[in-house]
């Protein structure tokens, strides 16, 4: 099998391998270097998987799922495939909350742009008697979201949502939230160029691009809603355009945030902003 994968290097071939294995034998990679015999193999379509591979197609959408901070989650063409980076991200949260002054500070979170849902639902596992919210404008993907929910037995309020009204000074938002977290769309149309077909040909480009004249109309928007809607004291959290790191910073300064900083991955790639709120902005 693994010589028919032509798309993807050696090293990314094999732990491919290792997945499909995995998920439709239940091999554990542990068994498949042993050499444990394989059986049972007759009933996949061992052709159809590899052609859908070589077609760029991403193994999360031809298994149907992927998994993300020890969890399943369900995924498909509406919906990003989690990324370990985002991972980072809820670690960030989860740090927040433990903090000895936030002791139990994350009551209300809302998770904006949820897509899959692997924030909201991994938020609702991780923290303490928090109650999750989540905004999407895809309706496709607040259904998926909701299956993920359910499958993880995760408690989160989902709502159809488009966070650029929130570009309007006078939009007001009726929730208050001591944590606002979000992975909104952050690709320039110019930087395509550079990425996997993979990503290209089957991820929602809702999900992933912005123009290339408004790279940061999302957090622009999410600073305007956050100071507004964000308790005192509270966390905004977003992951980031790697490139656009102290300009992203810059929209939550000249929105009124404090404590702001630009948080690298463990790559040494920027890839969060974090800010605080320590004095309440009065609405107009």
């Amino acid at each position: 099998m693994l010589h028919q994968i032509t798309v993807y290097d050696t090293q990314e071939a094999k732990e491919i391998v290792f997945w499909l294995l995995e998920h439709e034998l239940n091999l554990r990679k542990i068994d498949i270097l042993a050499d444990k015999p394989i059986d049972n193999t007759h009933d996949i379509d061992w052709n159809t998987i590899i052609n859908r591979l070589n077609n760029h197609e991403p193994i999360q959408y031809i298994l149907g799922e992927t998994i993300f901070y020890g969890r399943r989650f369900l995924v498909d063409e509406a919906v990003l495939i989690p990324r370990p980076e985002t991972e980072e991200l809820v670690s960030l949260i989860c740090e927040w909350e433990r903090g000895a002054k936030n002791k139990a500070a994350a009551k209300i979170v809302l998770d904006i742009g949820t897509g899959s849902g692997c924030i909201a639902v991994t938020l609702a596992k991780e923290l303490s008697n928090a109650q999750v919210f989540a905004y999407d404008i895809s309706e496709k993907a607040l259904a998926m979201a909701q299956k993920n929910a359910t499958l993880n037995e995760a408690e989160v309020v989902f709502e159809k949502v488009d966070i650029l009204r929130y570009l309007d000074d006078n939009a007001q938002s009726e929730q208050h939230f001591d944590v606002i977290v979000s992975n909104p769309p952050y690709v320039t149309k110019q930087e395509a160029a550079q990425m996997r077909q993979n990503v290209l040909d089957f991820e929602p480009h809702l999900a992933l691009f912005v123009e290339d004249k408004e790279p940061l109309i999302f957090y622009e928007a999410i600073a305007r809603f956050a100071a507004k809607a964000l308790n005192e004291g509270g966390l905004v959290a977003v992951e980031i355009n790697e490139a656009l790191g102290s300009e992203t910073a810059e929209v939550f300064v000249k929105a009124g945030f404090t404590d702001i900083s630009v948080v690298q991955d463990i790559h040494r790639k920027n890839r969060i902003v974090r800010a605080s709120l320590s004095k309440k902005i009065k609405k107009d």
